[in-house]
């Protein structure tokens, strides 16, 4: 939390991930600014996971949580985000192991949101050539919307 004076500034960083994803997912889907894929009813988001999430609007959260993640994390790329949203594979009788996430998925709500404006690929990072990093103005969007979840939560303390 950034304090000048009277006025409180709140980012991405300071405000809780849940509050955060929740109003940004809310934005997204008030605005119209993501069109739906016609295979949202049916993919699943992983091969651990034996059905499609049952809430209707999941992408919005999903794609919401990648801005997150990369906002906090510059230079990360589908494999690195594809382990996070991996999940334990049940084996039957053997043991669980970890089993990647849906690439499709991160790889269409990366698209999205650099269609947005949001995300860009970094071209100065010769190391990691498709990595993302959260652009000035995506920087700014995030952070309007968490002050206003920050100032909400001040209020209420």
């Amino acid at each position: 939390m950034l304090s000048t004076g009277t006025k409180t500034c709140f980012t991405v960083k300071d405000v809780p991930a849940q509050d955060f994803i929740k109003a940004y997912a809310d934005y997204l889907k008030k605005n119209d600014k993501i069109k739906l894929p016609a295979w949202i009813d049916y993919v699943k988001t992983g091969v651990a996971k034996d059905l499609a999430p049952e809430d209707p609007n999941w992408l919005y959260t999903r794609i919401a949580a990648i801005a997150r993640k990369v906002y906090l994390r510059a230079h990360i790329g589908v494999g690195t985000l594809k382990h996070i949203y991996g999940h334990n594979k049940r084996n039957g009788c053997r043991r669980r192991h970890h089993s990647t996430g849906a690439g499709k998925i991160i790889r269409f709500s990366l698209q999205q949101l650099e269609q947005l404006g949001v995300v860009a690929k970094d071209k100065k990072c010769l190391e990691k050539k498709w990595s993302r990093v959260i652009t000035p103005q995506g920087q700014k969007d995030l952070d309007i919307i968490a002050n206003n979840i920050g100032k909400e939560i001040y209020k209420q303390k």
